[in-house]
């Protein structure tokens, strides 16, 4: 029987869970995801076309975003033009 080096009874599950970015008050609901250590695919595509002419509040939601992952050491990227993958901690990390 091999040894691993993680505890596999012990260990949390992580999840991963959608959500969409529809306006700022999707902000909470992201950040209590983050907390419960959950790896989020967040849709964008209905914020971005509502606020394309408002750069001043997609850069601050984008930077709130930014500011929820990097508070618990966790990542932020892009998959596609419409998608955002956060990460709830440093050890899940984008590459």
């Amino acid at each position: 029987m091999g040894t691993t080096s993680v505890d596999q009874r012990s260990s949390k599950p992580v999840y991963i869970r959608k959500l969409d970015l529809q306006d700022q008050r999707d902000l909470r609901q992201i950040s209590e995801n983050l907390a419960k250590n959950r790896i989020l695919f967040v849709q964008t595509k209905k914020f971005f076309e509502q606020h394309q002419n408002d750069l001043i509040t997609l850069k601050n939601t984008m930077n709130q975003l930014k500011q929820i992952c990097l508070r618990n050491g966790g990542s932020i990227g892009r998959v596609g033009d419409d998608i955002l993958v956060l990460t709830p901690n440093p050890n899940i990390k984008l590459y």
